[in-house]
């Protein structure tokens, strides 16, 4: 596959997030993972609950790898948030320090989106969206695009990401389900781009946080087939 600039192709599919109309009131925006890991690497102990901030901060970063596999280009975009909770969810279940979320997109052809998958963090798992091409294991939904940008829908608190505000949620004990909506803030990631190899995290592989903290970009649980395997798109 021909040599392309790798950034220009992230500014390019970079996603537009669209946070719930209630995230300022239960938890947090994304922030700066530079700045939280200056001040609490390597004494995690002082890092406490933090549900800040809770208007979004136009500077924020968008952080991203970028791979070209030869077959296919692969952008996963990454966002940090100091804090993570499911809200009415009951013994505090689904709340914990941090919270590292993703979007990714395979580019068989960048010039023909209709060959082109994305992948949403969900909880433990990922949702896939694109117009034709599925990989096994998972259902198909339809993106929703402005131009080669993919929207997202962020789930209240928890930060799961949907492709749809229609998109059926995930719940626990089918009572308490991610919320998600439109009217809230919305963040063009392509504003604040910063490859996450010039950061001071980048080669970081503990926990951002306690125990039950998660495991940041850099960790072997977090590899680039993290949200589905190299298999080819059916």
């Amino acid at each position: 596959m021909e040599s392309i600039d790798g950034h220009k192709l992230a500014e390019r599919f970079s996603p537009i997030l669209h946070f719930h109309p209630k995230e300022g009131d239960i938890c947090c925006f994304p922030t700066d993972a530079e700045e939280t890991f200056t001040k609490f690497h390597p004494n995690w102990d002082s890092f406490v609950e933090d549900r800040t901030p809770k208007e979004f901060v136009t500077s924020t970063p968008c952080y991203y790898e970028f791979w070209n596999n030869g077959d296919f280009f692969q952008i996963r975009y990454w966002f940090w948030y100091r804090y993570n909770v499911f809200p009415s969810a009951p013994l505090n279940r689904g709340t914990h320090l941090g919270d590292w979320e993703n979007v990714e997109v395979r580019l068989f052809d960048p010039t023909d989106l209709s060959q082109a998958i994305w992948l949403f963090s969900n909880h433990q798992e990922a949702r896939l969206a694109s117009m034709t091409r599925t990989i096994e294991g998972f259902e198909r939904e339809t993106p929703t695009l402005n131009d080669s940008g993919i929207n997202v829908w962020v789930a209240l608190g928890t930060h799961a990401n949907y492709p749809s505000p229609q998109s059926k949620p995930r719940c626990y004990a089918r009572v308490f389900c991610d919320k998600i909506a439109d009217g809230g803030t919305i963040w063009e990631t392509r504003t604040s781009l910063n490859h996450l190899e010039l950061t001071n995290f980048v080669t970081y592989k503990g926990r951002w946080g306690d125990k039950n903290a998660p495991r940041g970009p850099a960790n072997e649980y977090n590899d680039r087939w993290r949200n589905a395997p190299n298999l080819e798109p059916i």
